[in-house]
């Protein structure tokens, strides 16, 4: 059976002034084994935001996708992930014929594609707003050929990615002489996103 199952994961130092109902304790959500969202890196935002809805940090398949539909998260059919090449990795993966295809051949269709638009593999995004409050956001479509049941490091917390913000303890003269010139000193903060292959630790690092 061939089946896209897609991560996405969402963590901030801090929950945003934009949100205020959103206790200090909540840092991020996560979901995993998505087959139908249009938009894992959407879906993961809406359930962070709406926590009276999902109060928890980490959903996996229907439920998630059903709580973001309600939402206004867009669902479509298992054939908007599938790319010809993908499917003859898949299959030459399991040592089976690449074809017949499951859909039409799109190998024109996607050379015609901007570059923009053609499809990607894992993204990781780090920001950092006005106020001071770090977001890390990463998202994936799995490995190809994967055990069924396995979950990547891009929906673990403290895994596949993390945000924190702290203030230094540092009392030296230094440290208290740029704070009586400029004020209370601004936290430090960092955020990482793992863009890689988990299973053997090879990962990329985004910092603010």
């Amino acid at each position: 059976m061939y089946q896209n199952e897609l991560e996405a994961s969402l963590m901030l130092s801090k929950p945003p002034v934009s949100h205020p109902h959103i206790p200090a304790t909540r840092r991020g959500v996560s979901a995993t084994l998505l087959t139908r969202v249009k938009n894992p890196s959407q879906l993961v935002r809406a359930l962070y935001v709406n926590s009276e809805r999902n109060p928890h940090p980490f959903l996996s398949g229907n439920t998630a996708e059903e709580i973001g539909a309600s939402l206004g998260e867009v669902l479509v059919d298992s054939s908007y992930f599938y790319t010809e090449r993908r499917w003859r990795e898949h299959r030459r993966g399991l040592g089976l014929p690449e074809e017949p295809l499951p859909y039409p051949s799109d190998d024109v269709h996607e050379r015609l594609l901007p570059i923009d638009q053609l499809p990607k593999g894992t993204v990781g995004a780090v920001a950092l707003d006005i106020r001071g409050c770090i977001a890390v956001l990463t998202s994936t479509g799995g490995r190809t050929n994967k055990l069924v049941g396995r979950i990547g490091d891009t929906p673990h917390m403290g895994s596949g990615f993390w945000a924190e913000e702290w203030k230094s303890t540092s009392n030296t003269w230094f440290r208290a002489l740029l704070d009586k010139l400029c004020g209370s000193h601004k936290p430090s903060s960092m955020g990482i996103s793992g863009t890689g292959d988990g299973d053997v630790g090879v990962f990329a690092i985004s910092m603010c």
